[in-house]
């Protein structure tokens, strides 16, 4: 994690062991060529360096430092938008969906169903709870009233009607009233449990079966949930996306950014490095071919 940061040591230190054997010893030559190598490998490094700082923080004497948190809300902008069209794009939930089995999945769920240890828990007492409150409405009983008097026969209408008038309490009252009391103590019914859970059991074995009414229906039921589900998130995951984002501050930012990229980013200041020594070395063996040019090539036309 910290190669950059041991090729500009390096090189420095290179640069000055050479510069000490320049301005100390004999050897000129090579030790000019050695300091041109680690002259440039240390330039390249610095600038490196300087410049994915500028990516990641602001600094005064940085002209045009701090790309990130200058452009914090172009870059929100961005990744939501990204996310949202090319990589988790609405059509490729859907597509994921219709893929996972889900018809072959509630049938494999409801194959395993416990009645016993579904109404223990305690999100089944607050269902059952909503759905008293629910059905004791009085909007709730006049519907359930108005819709019964429509499906029962005229005969038994009128007879219904009449016995209300004498006092008789209207079918959809009573359920009302003994809904609250009578759901908790079908926990208590052993046989009614078995056979809710023999049934239960019966309707995940046929959700396998897509001959089978259930599976046809189920599959209707969870392509009309699916397709709405897709048709719902459009819009939504880029602004989940940008609203989380905005929830960080710039340096929570850059600190996740930087910590995902450090390892790649600190090669840049490798590479920053071993290319500055490459080119220090072409431009020093250029230097040195032309000052000393015609005494190589005289000694190499001796040799030969």
């Amino acid at each position: 994690s910290h190669k950059g940061d041991l090729t500009l040591a390096f090189s420095a230190l290179v640069y000055l062991v050479a510069w000490a054997v320049l301005r100390l010893t004999p050897w000129h030559t090579t030790a000019e060529m050695v300091v041109a190598i680690a002259e440039a490998a240390l330039i390249g490094g610095l600038c490196d360096y300087i410049a994915l700082k500028m990516i990641f923080e602001r600094r005064w004497y940085l002209p045009g430092s701090g790309v990130l948190p200058r452009n914090r809300e172009k870059l929100i902008n961005g990744i939501s938008s990204t996310i949202e069209k090319e990589w988790l794009t609405p059509q490729m939930i859907g597509d994921k969906l219709n893929q996972m089995n889900l018809v072959g999945r509630l049938g494999s769920a409801l194959e395993e169903v416990n009645l016993d240890e579904f109404l223990a828990q305690p999100a089944f007492d607050r269902l059952l709870n909503r759905a008293a409150m629910y059905f004791e409405a009085p909007e709730v009983v006049d519907r359930l009233e108005a819709f019964l008097r429509k499906a029962l026969p005229n005969s038994w209408r009128r007879v219904y009607s009449a016995l209300n008038r004498v006092g008789l309490k209207s079918i959809s009252s009573q359920f009302a009233s003994n809904l609250r009391s009578r759901l908790p103590q079908l926990r208590n019914d052993k046989e009614l449990m078995a056979t809710l859970e023999s049934a239960v059991h019966e309707v995940g074995q046929q959700l396998h079966d897509p001959e089978s009414s259930a599976h046809e229906l189920a599959s209707r039921i969870i392509d009309t949930f699916v397709s709405r589900a897709v048709e719902t998130s459009r819009g939504q995951i880029g602004e989940m996306v940008r609203e989380n984002l905005n929830k960080l501050d710039d340096e929570r930012i850059r600190f996740q950014i930087e910590s995902k990229t450090r390892t790649h980013l600190d090669w840049i200041r490798v590479n920053g490095g071993l290319f500055g020594a490459f080119f220090g070395l072409l431009f020093a063996l250029s230097r040195i071919l032309a000052r000393h040019g015609t005494e190589i090539l005289a000694r190499l036309h001796l040799g030969m």
